[in-house]
């Protein structure tokens, strides 16, 4: 039976008591927790015992054995109240009573073998010559390992109280194969995954515009996702892989506030996009196997090319925020038209150089004075890949970069020619 204690004031004590009293009820279950975070702020021996009873009560043979040695190793004294010193005189009992319902596995190892080394459930066993502790009815992982010898696995199950003996011997490792001769035609530079010389793919192609590029140009904006696709027609040298591929993007970007570097607030416009762009670009890689198999290469390069933006437009309009939300971008909403909505006047105006813009206002393209991208160069640098080969003539690949589009990620197969 746990003995009481009176309440007490130190940190943890709540805890302790509420986790005491549910141990006396039987419901370890909860009092385990309570008593584990009671121990975790001030440690009593009489709390201490009454968690490693409820560990033994709950299975858990070897937790509970280690603190009620814990506690039998402690010395009662002045510092410790009367509970505290009757449960230190009461721990080397139950340790007594838990340790025979621990099962012990003793090993009995045949021969001297060098560099041996023994782990239960990937812990090691530091002496091999005393019995080994093992958690009751539920198997545990066995490994040894020595020094010319055939690794050992097995499973071990014991049940509560169960002494085992068990012989261990580690089978010898079997001879290399003879090496062969140089100048053996089986021996020859040829790699054993030899790759074609032509490759014809295509996937994924998108990009990543974070937030931050737009503060290049202004204040405002948010992270972009561009996705799209690509097909490509690579080919193979001795030094580097080139390779020429034509791709499709999605610049859609939803109502987004923007305004100019420099400028004030009122100067906040809501910007949109859908517009819809094609790339032609040229890609130049290293490509660096990564096993002597040749399943898993490195790749390293750039690439370099031009988009057109064939179709699509950019949107603008004035912009204003909601009262009380000037400095909310996400609360700031398009302009209707001057002073509409009613008393939106300092934003929404015909004084300044964009009091034209309102719903329904498109962007004029670079080649009339706008914004609107019509050609725009692409540079890829660099760009790391992982190409993992399944078979000699199939490629998957995964790709990232830096470009000046953004995150470059791309990720499709190829099949070699």
């Amino acid at each position: 039976m746990l003995l009481g204690r009176p309440a007490l004031a130190g940190p943890g004590d709540a805890e302790a008591n509420r986790g005491i009293a549910l141990a006396r009820r039987g419901d370890c279950v909860q009092a385990v927790p309570l008593l584990e975070e009671g121990e975790s702020k001030r440690h009593r021996p009489n709390s201490a015992l009454a968690l490693a009873e409820c560990y033994a009560k709950l299975g858990d043979l070897l937790r509970a054995s280690e603190l009620f040695h814990a506690i039998a190793a402690e010395k009662p004294g002045r510092k410790y109240g009367w509970w505290d010193n009757a449960a230190i005189k009461r721990a080397a009992a139950k340790a007594k009573a838990v340790d025979e319902r621990i099962p012990t596995l003793t090993l009995e190892i045949e021969e001297l073998y060098g560099a041996l080394e023994i782990e239960i459930d990937g812990r090691p066993v530091e002496d091999t010559t005393q019995p080994i502790k093992i958690p009751p009815d539920r198997p545990v992982a066995l490994v040894a390992r020595a020094t010319g010898r055939q690794d050992l696995k097995e499973e071990v199950t014991l049940h509560e109280g169960e002494r085992r003996v068990m012989k261990l011997r580690l089978l010898a490792l079997p001879p290399p194969p003879p090496r062969k001769p140089p100048g053996d035609p089986e021996e020859s530079d040829v790699s054993p995954h030899p790759e074609p010389r032509l490759w014809i793919g295509g996937g994924y192609q998108g990009f990543i515009v974070p937030w931050f590029m737009f503060g290049f140009f202004g204040d405002g904006g948010r992270t972009m996702l561009v996705p799209g696709g690509t097909v490509s027609l690579g080919f193979k040298t001795s030094a580097i892989d080139i390779t020429v591929a034509a791709s499709y993007a999605s610049f859609r970007l939803g109502e987004t506030p923007f305004k100019p570097a420099g400028s004030p607030d009122t100067d906040y416009e809501i910007i949109e996009s859908d517009l819809q762009a094609l790339l032609a670009s040229v890609h130049v890689a290293w490509d660096l196997p990564l096993d002597a198999r040749g399943r898993f290469h490195l790749r390293i390069g750039g690439g370099l090319g031009l988009g057109w933006a064939f179709t699509g437009d950019l949107y603008r309009s004035q912009a204003y925020p909601l009262p009380g939300a000037a400095n909310d971008l996400a609360r700031w909403k398009r302009c209707r038209g001057p002073n509409n909505p009613e008393g939106t006047f300092l934003y929404c105006n015909q004084l300044d150089h964009d009091a034209d813009r309102y719903p329904g206002y498109t962007e004029p393209s670079w080649f009339a004075g706008g914004y609107r991208p019509t050609f725009f160069p692409y540079l890829a640098l660099p760009e790391i890949g992982l190409a993992i080969h399944p078979s000699p003539k199939i490629a998957i690949d995964f790709t990232v970069g830096a470009s000046l589009t953004g995150l470059l990620t791309r990720a499709g197969v190829r099949f070699g020619l």
